[in-house]
């Protein structure tokens, strides 16, 4: 994913929404949701490319979605892919266990990424960076929150504060409302004024290429929003699991929770 955004102990039925969008090349083959794990049940999409996924939940309502760090394309190619710890975490299939499974991971080993983690009661980041061994790691507190190429609520990406506006319009709205309002949040393409990307951002980019990418949703020849995703969890289950398997102002969106619990089909 690229841009996560967290409704935590906000909406008064649901404890934990999340709506976020997947940035990545046009060109690198990726699945919609499938059945990732049968032990958890865990759904998520799939990276073709190098097995692993940017997002899952699992049937009893754990979430793990994975951003990479801004400035990571710099970094070499690592070993492992970061869809790989997405993947062992809904494996782990608590926050505890992820806890004791990141424990065991070396940020020296993939490439800059922030993962969040956890269920409606339980919610963390960690932030995994170069030269660092351990993964710094941070409780998330009630409320609205962003997750983007950065560290939650970055105040240097103007995206974080235009998609916390958009969600607080929304966020206490009947769940209808509410899934409408989160879709068009992750539709929004607004950029920017030129003058408000920090210059950091647009070292290395030709053009305006860095101001594109201050969009919820991204458009660009090569690059932008592949899919989105709202989840809706509470205590122990997955009240609803929307997904657009395009970029969310293309459409269409559907429905995927009954992946949680549908018997899997082999075939011959």
């Amino acid at each position: 994913m690229c841009t996560i955004v967290i409704l935590r102990q906000v909406h008064p039925e649901w404890p934990l929404v999340l709506a976020a969008n997947r940035d990545e090349l046009y060109a690198r083959p990726a699945t919609g949701p499938q059945v990732l794990l049968e032990s958890p049940r865990a759904v998520g999409g799939r990276d073709v490319e190098r097995g692993g996924t940017w997002m899952g939940v699992t049937n009893d309502g754990l979430f793990v979605g994975l951003t990479n760090q801004r400035g990571g394309r710099q970094e070499p190619v690592a070993a492992h892919s970061r869809g790989e710890v997405v993947l062992e975490a809904l494996r782990a299939g608590s926050p505890d266990a992820i806890e004791r499974y990141l424990d065991t991971l070396s940020g020296e080993d993939f490439r800059p990424f922030n993962l969040l983690y956890g269920d409606a009661t339980t919610l963390r980041v960690a932030y995994a960076r170069p030269g660092r061994r351990s993964l710094e790691r941070m409780d998330v507190p009630p409320g609205i929150h962003v997750l983007p190429n950065d560290t939650l609520d970055s105040p240097l990406l103007p995206k974080v504060e235009r998609a916390r506006m958009l969600a607080a319009q929304v966020a206490h709205r009947p769940w209808p409302e509410l899934e409408q309002g989160l879709k068009a949040l992750l539709a929004d393409d607004l950029l920017p004024p030129a003058d408000e990307v920090p210059p950091a951002l647009t070292e290395g980019f030709p053009g305006d290429f860095a101001r594109r990418l201050m969009a919820l949703c991204i458009h660009t020849p090569a690059y932008g929003t592949r899919s989105s995703a709202i989840v809706a969890l509470g205590p122990g289950r997955v009240g609803h699991y929307q997904v657009s398997d395009r970029a969310p102002c293309e459409g269409p969106w559907r429905d995927v929770t009954g992946l949680l619990h549908a018997p899997t089909v082999h075939r011959a």
